[in-house]
């Protein structure tokens, strides 16, 4: 009891700053598309909370986890900053393990803390991955819009704006951020190579190389996309059959993963204490230690032999 004032207390702050942020990065987003224009006093101190936190997520983005969690998230289209990200994970975390607490231990508030952030994390790539793929599945109508309007005799910075007119999202929004960057003074090839390092796949990386190959040494580049365009799609459904053949297999997997889990819970629930009482035993900490290592073992070996790759 004594403790539900203090819960409640961080509850209402993370509460708080999970809504100031999310202002922030919604007002953020309109400013870009012109939409609203600060004015009033509450705006303009919106703001300044606004440049102090793209200020910390510029300095976090110098460190070499925040240039690669900034990756993650442009990669999985997520209007939040690395350092945003780290905060909004951080703070979920804490409540859920203040949450458990009560009724699975301080083991249990431990195993909530890093199952939480994994679960961020997994999320996080998962939709980057769907991103990726979606946008794997544009690139045979991508490498045929770049022939077409190289073989009518158009530049290939025309044809990248051709692209963010004429192909939907995410293809089309990819290739806008490639157009900002080259009007902002960056070469074709720094905005496609960045545009492969937010979503990598190997059919993208042949698919720039060909581009940024043809565009320097000359050549028919025409021809090139066409016959890519065409590998491309055999390629993607030979992938889609494989995928479909491995599905039930990691289903099955991922099921026996989550009833061990479950049932190590279960088990603290039925009989409270059991868990801090395991971590606290020599022979508790073995056992421990083993059914980690096992789980983690198990979900390793599920994602090597279901792995995909043509």
């Amino acid at each position: 009891m004594r403790s539900t004032p203090t819960l409640i207390g961080l509850l209402l702050a993370f509460t708080l700053v999970a809504l100031v942020l999310s202002v922030s990065v919604n007002r953020e987003a309109m400013r870009r598309s012109g939409e609203i224009e600060a004015s009033a006093r509450g705006d303009e101190r919106l703001d300044r909370f606004g440049e102090l936190r793209r200020k910390v997520n510029q300095w976090f983005r110098r460190s070499r986890l925040g240039q690669q969690l900034d990756l993650r998230l442009a990669g999985a289209d997520v209007s939040l900053g690395a350092f945003d990200f780290v905060v909004v994970v951080t703070a979920v975390a804490l409540v859920l393990a203040i949450v458990v607490r009560s009724f699975l231990g301080n083991l249990g508030a431990l195993i909530m803390i890093f199952a939480v952030v994994a679960t961020a994390i997994k999320l996080l790539e998962r939709r980057r991955k769907q991103r990726v793929v979606a946008f794997i599945g544009q690139l045979p109508d991508l490498a045929r819009l770049l022939a077409n309007a190289t073989q009518a005799g158009l530049a290939l910075r025309t044809a990248v704006d051709l692209v963010v007119r004429e192909l939907p999202e995410p293809a089309s929004a990819e290739f806008r951020e490639v157009q900002r960057q080259m009007r902002l003074g960056h070469s074709l090839s720094d905005a496609l190579n960045d545009l492969h390092k937010r979503l990598p796949s190997r059919d993208l990386e042949v698919l720039v190389r060909t581009l940024l190959v043809q565009s320097q040494a000359g050549g028919r580049l025409s021809t090139s996309l066409t016959t890519i365009a065409a590998t491309l799609d055999d390629r993607r459904e030979l992938e889609r059959e494989l995928r479909n053949s491995v599905s039930g297999a990691v289903f099955s997997g991922y099921t026996v993963l989550l009833i061990g889990v479950g049932a190590v819970f279960l088990m603290n629930i039925v009989q409270p204490g059991s868990l801090d009482l395991m971590a606290t035993s020599l022979i508790g900490q073995i056992v421990l230690v083993i059914a980690s290592g096992m789980f983690i073992l198990g979900i390793i070996l599920i994602q090597r032999i279901t792995k995909v790759d043509v």
